[in-house]
């Protein structure tokens, strides 16, 4: 079994993370940061660089870091292709240490809330890493989906394709630990490779107590890539935060 974020990944082929989109989430962040022209960004957890490639087309000076070393190849890839800037680095973000620190981070796409391999301890720290990689009054924005509503939407299992090619994904939530496991299936005539996906979902309390004791403060709370209010029934939640 494969770890979701290893070489061969569906994750690299994400039907819905789209460049339109990418764009449509920039644009409202560096609105929501707001972001000053070439501020300095951290990417927690840039996976294959989307995020990161597309504020290098605008100018801004941006590091990746992602604890997989098969996204961080991916992300370089891509940055080339692009023919932007971008350093990517491949390390956790709970062991980062700045060199310079940075006007603003982002940690998007349920990077908050990942649980590795044999192990129920999810990655809760790099908050306090992301504390300490930002100027004082530099802001994060933080994406993750709210539990409740993340749960009532889960469904048991999905598969798409053909009959000789096809993906079957098949979900669970332990609610005792709280985390999903999301298995993959994908098949092909050359063969079938499998991968497995940990993650653990929070609530709106949940976040604003991590954040506390990161030592961030909310400034707005959204209802995903909205300036709308986040209410209970938010699929996503998107914090704006400072230091």
């Amino acid at each position: 079994m494969n770890d979701f974020f290893s070489d061969g990944s569906p994750f690299l082929r994400h039907p819905l993370l789209t460049a339109e989109r990418t764009r449509q989430e920039i644009d409202f962040l560096v609105d929501a940061l707001p972001l000053a022209p070439a501020a300095r960004v951290l990417d927690v957890g840039c996976g294959f660089g989307r995020h990161s490639v597309e504020l290098a087309r605008r100018n801004y000076t941006v590091l990746g870091i992602d604890p997989a070393a098969a996204m961080i190849r991916a992300a370089r890839d891509n940055a080339q292709e692009a023919a932007v800037d971008v350093d990517f680095q491949h390390v956790a973000a709970e062991g980062y240490f700045p060199v310079e620190p940075f006007d603003a981070a982002i940690c998007l796409f349920t990077t908050l809330g990942q649980v590795p391999p044999a192990s129920n301890e999810d990655n809760r720290g790099l908050l306090t890493s992301v504390f300490n990689s930002l100027k004082d009054g530099g802001r994060l924005a933080l994406e993750l989906p709210q539990k409740q509503p993340a749960l009532d939407a889960l469904k048991p299992s999905d598969r798409f394709g053909s009959d000789t090619s096809y993906a079957q994904i098949d979900r669970s939530h332990d609610a005792e630990t709280g985390i999903v496991t999301e298995q993959f299936n994908i098949v092909s005539p050359e063969g079938a490779q499998n991968y497995h996906l940990r993650y653990r979902l929070f609530t709106r309390q949940d976040v604003t107590g991590l954040l506390s004791a990161a030592g961030l403060q909310i400034l707005e709370s959204y209802d995903g890539y909205t300036f709308d209010d986040l209410a209970g029934a938010s699929p996503v939640m998107l914090f704006i935060c400072a230091k």
